[in-house]
């Protein structure tokens, strides 16, 4: 799911006051030449049987509710978009918080703050004003692993650790605590768990995978959805202390081109249902409430729009008589929608919306109801989709689990609880894998001296990863993880329970005697796109990894023995790590419970373990830098792999290195795309637009956007004369006609974004340069310390580097518009022959200053 806010943008065409510009037609469902093959996937059925006397109280609900009432029960708001208040006003079926996001605002809160929140939802909902029928408001949350957002919850490793460990009952466990600390601070509902099957370790989200084989992920999913919900036909399913689950993103989002967050899904009905679909099936067995909706794109229609797969296959062939959310603003990805309105997606099987803010819901909710009126959505679709919302709102008992603040979970407070974080360390210690152990170097003997080296030993966030207090679990201070444990005072801890010593060091230049050393390294926390590795990017972990051979060699030569740990959410190509180290542990993103992998590595004062090596790669670990698309390359570590104390000692081969400057990362030699210059103003289907809203994310109105804004077109749409008034904060956007535009072969080449300007009258604000790539991805730098410099009334030619901005953040893989201008005030200037050159460009080059 997203977690920043969008650009509640107002489009207008610049040949054409107030029209709005033309939508790309869509290609059919499965592609042109493509025929559904549903007996491709498992024909199931629901099994929870149908209770006869509930069916009769929704449908009795049904008819008593408006039409107004019924879209509202379709709606998930954002906590901090709606009040307690606004919720008795207009009681919507739910609310959700984003990551990172807490009652108040205040990152402090604490578990009775937030049910307190909770309670106040409820209540609102139950006793709502206006004529409309009570019925309990629904929150969800991202308890991806842990009650992340909530100070002091257990956080247990993510997904792809849990995938190392293989172990169903302990994920099951897992699944159990979150749901009871979820549960004490009064919500209902976990978008949790992912099933996604990850085929590219590029993919940002690849932690978020339980492995790279279709039936693990089934296995483990399936544990996750029992654990959190209580089993079938048990009275604890769906049970004060557990919670309905959602299996999702529905479907295909870790098989997408490039490992592409919100890219194009690869390969045929055939893979999608053999890969992507088994976890799916087997989370649906064991009677998963919810579906949430991907933001992937699969044979040309985006998964929220998908009526093949969300309708016929996942309700029909699959059997499933939940409902299906969208994702964070799902819907406005798709081409014909708005995030305000979008009977596409709803006729396509989308049940729930998610759209967080206001006033887009509440637009959305009036257009919605007028679409029905009008016979845009049938009243049978949005009946259909209310009915599924009330049985699952009816099985999780809302109407009898009464007000948050009195019921037993929230009472009984189970937010951090040691019993979990037991568990929580018990995973740690089973999700790692042991890659080398050269010289018996590990165990490590609990009465020696062990120097500690890597900021990420004492860093708790380096552990946790993302989805960790806030939503990409960067820069937060220990004291956020109140009662968790960094590797450091793990390891210092079990050795001084047995005589022995450990030290933190920042580098090799300690002069005390050690008789080891460990040295932790570990990726920047991230979610989401945020950690996809775009562009020409390697697998190579860069700075961090040169950083710690550095420290490793130094250590070596003073004959120190070495050990690295490893704190990351996939593979990555770490051979010269690999190579130099005596041993060498994965441990990926462990969680608040570092002292567990202190658990396996420290022995007691004799040198016997205390626990073994029992993690197995859930991913093929790269032996080349550009070995990313699992099933396409030889890997270093094929999945499964794992050495353990127990097992005979594996020799030694070494890995490939690289001594070459990666300049073209992985585009290289004839697998680089033929480049060429890309005149923007004259490709097929372009089109300018003005886009702009108010700080208060009002619409504009036409009349007001041409007075923020206005803009002639010249010389047949190759020369544009703007002039910013300094109202509001609006854009000039080239697009044409394409999603994704792929300039990589330029980027490769040492593209730049170069243009002629006149500037007629000296901006009085910031002017930023950028590029638009996939939804809201949007990377700019700021150009005006040169503007300013620039005489008037003379034609300079401007280049900026392509790299400036996929450095930012631009996925030159995917661009919807090839240059965007922005300003911060008042300016007039004129622009004409923008283009893609290569070579760095032919004109005064711009700096790369985000």
């Amino acid at each position: 799911m997203k977690r920043f806010l969008s650009i509640g943008s107002f489009l207008l065409a610049l040949a054409g006051c107030g029209q709005t510009p033309e939508k790309p037609s869509m290609p059919e469902t499965l592609g042109e030449g493509n025929k559904p093959q549903q007996a491709l996937w498992p024909a199931l059925q629901s099994p929870i049987q149908k209770d006869a006397a509930l069916e009769k109280e929704i449908a009795s609900l049904l008819q008593q509710m408006s039409l107004e009432q019924k879209v509202a029960q379709m709606i998930q708001a954002n906590i901090v978009s709606i009040t307690p208040e606004e919720m008795a006003e207009l009681p919507i079926g739910s609310v959700l918080n984003g990551g990172g996001q807490t009652p108040g605002n205040n990152p402090n809160a604490t578990a009775r703050d937030w049910a307190q929140l909770a309670d106040e939802y409820y209540r609102a909902s139950m006793n709502p004003r206006g004529g409309f029928v009570p019925i309990p408001v629904m929150w969800g949350t991202d308890a991806v692993h842990g009650h992340g957002n909530v100070i002091g919850a257990t956080l247990f490793p993510h997904n792809i650790g849990l995938g190392a460990s293989g172990n169903a009952a302990l994920v099951k466990a897992i699944g159990s605590a979150t749901a009871r600390e979820v549960a004490a601070t009064g919500i209902d509902w976990n978008f949790a768990p992912t099933v996604a099957v990850a085929r590219d370790l590029r993919w940002g989200r690849t932690y978020e995978s339980f492995g790279q084989d279709p039936a693990l992920v089934a296995k483990l999913g399936a544990a996750a959805v029992e654990g959190l919900q209580g089993e079938l036909g048990s009275d604890k399913f769906l049970g004060p202390r557990r919670l309905a689950a959602t299996a999702k993103h529905f479907i295909g989002d870790g098989g997408t081109a490039l490992g592409d967050d919100q890219g194009v899904t690869q390969g045929d009905e055939q893979i999608l249902a053999a890969i992507h679909g088994t976890p799916y099936a087997a989370a649906l067995e064991k009677g998963a409430q919810t579906v949430m909706a991907s933001y992937s794109w699969w044979q040309g229609v985006h998964s929220h729009a998908n009526s093949y797969l969300l309708t016929d296959i996942l309700k029909e062939r699959m059997g499933f008589d939940g409902f299906v959310v969208s994702d964070w603003q799902g819907v406005g990805h798709i081409e014909s929608c708005s995030l305000d309105s979008c009977a596409e997606a709803i006729n396509a099987g989308i049940d729930m919306i998610m759209v967080p803010n206001s006033p887009d819901w509440r637009q959305l909710l009036a257009n919605t109801v007028a679409q029905v009126q009008a016979g845009e959505i049938p009243l049978t679709r949005i009946n259909d989709a209310v009915t599924r919302i009330l049985r699952v709102k009816k099985r999780m008992g809302l109407w009898q689990k009464s007000a948050p603040l009195v019921r037993p979970a929230v009472i009984e407070q189970w937010v951090g609880n040691y019993q979990h974080r037991a568990i929580a360390q018990q995973a740690v210690r089973e999700s790692l894998v042991l890659l080398k152990n050269n010289n018996t170097a590990l165990p490590i003997a609990g009465n020696k001296t062990v120097a500690v080296i890597g900021e990420a030993a004492t860093q708790i966030a380096a552990q946790a990863g993302g989805w960790s207090v806030t939503w990409l679990g960067r820069d937060n201070p220990n004291d956020k993880y109140p009662g968790a444990t960094s590797l450091f005072e793990g390891f210092r801890a079990a050795l001084e329970s047995q005589g022995g010593e450990a030290f933190y060091a920042a580098n090799a230049e300690f002069k005390r005697p050690v008789d080891a050393a460990i040295v932790v390294i570990a990726e920047e926390p991230y979610a989401e796109m945020y950690g996809d590795i775009q562009n020409m990017d390697t697998l190579a972990l860069g700075p961090a990894q040169t950083k710690a051979l550095e420290t490793v060699s130094a250590l070596k030569a003073r004959g120190i023995p070495v050990t690295v740990v490893y704190l990351g959410g996939r593979p990555r190509w770490l051979n010269p790590l690999l190579n130099t180290a005596d041993a060498f542990v994965a441990a990926w993103l462990p969680g608040s419970e570092g002292q567990g992998v202190a658990d396996v590595l420290i022995a007691d004062s004799e040198g016997k373990p205390r626990y073994d090596f029992k993690g197995r790669l859930p991913f093929d670990w790269p032996k080349n830098p550009c070995d990313a698309e699992i099933g396409k390359f030889e890997p270093a570590f094929a999945a499964g792999f794992g050495l353990s104390y127990s097992a005979a000692t594996v020799s030694w081969q070494a890995l490939p290195e690289y001594t070459r400057t990666w300049q073209y990362g992985c585009l290289l030699g004839e697998h680089l795309p033929e480049a060429k210059p890309v005149v923007l103003n004259q490709m097929s289907g372009w089109q300018a637009y003005i886009e702009l809203e108010t700080l208060e994310r009002q619409p504009i109105t036409p009349k007001a956007a041409f007075e923020a804004v206005s803009a002639k077109a010249q010389l047949g749409g190759r020369q544009f004369d703007l002039t910013f008034n300094g109202l509001q904060q609006p854009r000039f956007i080239l697009r044409n006609g394409q999603t994704h535009n792929e300039f990589l072969p330029q980027l490769a080449r040492e593209g730049a974004l170069s243009f002629d300007i006149q500037l007629l009258k000296r901006p009085d604000g910031k002017v930023n340069l950028g590029m638009l790539s996939g939804h809201l991805a949007s990377s700019y730098v700021d150009i005006t310390p040169t503007l300013i410099q620039l005489p008037v009334a003379q034609w300079f030619r401007l280049s900026l580097p392509l790299k400036c901005l996929a450095d930012i953040r631009a996925d030159m893989n995917k661009i919807d518009a090839p240059m965007a201008i922005e300003v911060d005030g008042s300016a007039r200037f004129i622009i004409r022959d923008m283009e893609i050159e290569l070579g760095g460009g032919n004109g005064k080059q711009l700096d790369c200053k985000p």
